[in-house]
């Protein structure tokens, strides 16, 4: 009996003990959602971690859902890392409030809180749009309601990190050994110029879409490219990650766990960092999953894709009419959509296929209007 209690009590105490953080899941849809938590844990690579929680009885169809993760190392010997994650499918103003309320229950800092961003290639063209509202929430409605002097320390820890991970980068880059690598690389033009003082990245789930885009509706690769570098420039402003995610993807959780990495604390003072890196490669070639680690974009990598692309204006413009005192937030994104308006969204242009499997329905009420004259003529003829 006295076994037993020692086991219980030891399993609380390495629980207690262990590195807590906090996610919260913006965007997509509660579908999306839920995709994306049972791809990170199916995606866990078993010899190294293993993920338990409450991800399968998630709820998040309704305002702003909850569950855990626990990571644990091999054998699962240690719990190393307690994730608790919040939804929120879609932002609302009246959701702030209860949100700040959640996170200070949660005591949560700018230290330990991790945003994804989710979007979905089903709707390609709202991209920017759902970006620049969501970050504009967080910084107006929400960080702004909490402890400012918790923010700066945010602001801190989040460039150290940030600069951790760049030293990786930079380790890998040149095939130099991480450990040991101190040196500092200055940021480059439009790197971590615009931090939100929380980390944060951007998944692009259901990127099989991509080769259907091309095939049935005609998309051409310079439209990819130019939705590449576009969230590319914008999300090295913030320091942010981007991953594009098929329905079968398996490196989703070696991505998340890198970049959650450099907080990780561990009494066998492992080096996460090194080893989550070691299952990490930066992909800008296969672009269904495309990978762009925080720490390791610049100008000139985006630049590389296609060098007629305007890296300058578009990091200005995002930071005068997204993020500063712009009158017009609809400039730069209307730049974006002007160019994908053929991909999605409202007034989606539909191009016919004749070798198309899918015949998409319309409403009964579309189909009548359409049909009215025809309608109209058959009940003169019966009368």
């Amino acid at each position: 009996m006295a076994e037993i209690w020692t086991n219980l009590l030891d399993s609380a105490l390495t629980a207690k003990s262990a590195t807590a953080r906090t996610i919260l899941l913006i965007g997509g849809s509660a579908e999306i959602q839920r995709s994306f938590i049972t791809q990170l844990v199916t995606s866990t690579d078993g010899n190294l971690y293993s993920v338990k929680g409450s991800h399968t009885t998630m709820q998040n169809e309704f305002a702003i859902g909850y569950l855990y993760l626990d990571i644990y190392d091999r054998e699962q010997e240690d719990l190393i890392l307690r994730l608790n994650v919040y939804t929120m499918p879609k932002v609302f103003a009246s959701y702030a409030k209860l949100l700040v309320d959640i996170l200070r229950k949660d005591n949560t800092t700018f230290e330990n809180l991790f945003v994804i961003f989710l979007c979905d290639w089903v709707e390609p063209r709202r991209w920017i749009r759902d970006l620049a509202q969501s970050i504009i929430f967080l910084r107006d409605s929400v960080f702004s309601e909490l402890d400012q002097d918790t923010y700066s320390a945010g602001l801190q820890r989040c460039s150290e990190r940030y600069k951790k991970l760049t030293r990786v980068s930079f380790a890998e880059s040149f095939q130099l050994p991480n450990n040991g690598i101190e040196v500092e690389m200055p940021l480059g033009k439009g790197e971590f110029d615009a931090p939100l003082g929380v980390d944060f990245m951007v998944a692009m789930m259901n990127s099989e879409r991509i080769d259907i885009l091309e095939r049935q509706f005609g998309r051409k690769d310079d439209e990819f490219d130019f939705i590449q570098q576009f969230l590319r420039t914008i999300l090295l402003k913030h320091g942010a990650s981007l991953i594009y995610l098929s329905s079968d993807s398996k490196t989703l959780f070696s991505f998340v766990f890198y970049l959650l990495s450099p907080s990780i604390e561990s009494e066998h003072s492992k080096d996460f960092v090194a080893e989550a890196a070691q299952q990490i490669k930066p992909n800008v070639i296969q672009r269904d999953s495309l990978l762009i680690p925080s720490g390791w974009d610049s100008w000139s990598k985006i630049l590389v894709i296609k060098e007629d692309f305007d890296v300058e204006g578009v990091s200005g413009s995002w930071q005068h009419d997204v993020l500063g005192s712009g009158d017009d937030m609809e400039a730069v994104i209307e730049v974006y959509e002007d160019v994908v308006y053929a991909f999605g969204g409202a007034g989606q242009v539909k191009e016919y296929n004749a070798n198309a499997l899918e015949v998409e329905g319309v409403s009964a009420q579309v189909f009548l209007r359409e049909r009215s004259a025809e309608l109209n003529s058959i009940e003169t003829k019966t009368g």
